[in-house]
């Protein structure tokens, strides 16, 4: 007799934890995009000391309520070779604690004379965040 109304317990113990019920399911957080602004974009092909200069401030602001992580995407075009640099995880960004902002900022000037090529112009096309799940 013990052993059928142990038996009865742990079966409906079983049948109880194994709900399969739509309302016990755990919707995946949703997150909201990661707003950008470019603060600041200049290229000046001559510096006047035989260089140029590339500098720029990005900000990636993360609107939601936990930690991301992600990567960013920076897409130029330099004199017509359109070029897109994808961070890594060392990027100072890559992670963006709750409701704050991260700012990327880069300055660059580079010589003529140990430069690979010079360029007439740089322009910003598009800058993106693209949050790690």
């Amino acid at each position: 007799m013990i052993k059928k109304v142990f038996s009865l317990i742990v079966a409906l113990l079983v049948l109880n934890g194994c709900s399969n019920n739509s309302d016990d399911i755990m919707e995946e957080d949703t997150l909201e995009s990661v707003q950008i602004e470019i603060l600041f974009f200049e290229f000046i092909p001559d510096t006047g000391n035989n260089s140029q200069r590339l500098h720029y401030e990005i900000n990636f602001i993360n609107p939601n309520d936990k930690s991301i992580k992600g990567y960013h995407t920076i897409t130029t075009n330099a004199d017509g070779l359109v070029t897109s640099q994808i961070s890594s995880n060392l990027s100072p960004c890559y992670e963006i604690s709750p409701n704050s902002a991260c700012t990327l900022s880069f300055d660059q000037e580079e010589s003529y004379d140990t430069g690979l090529a010079t360029v007439n112009s740089i322009e910003l096309i598009s800058v993106e965040y693209d949050i790690e799940k």
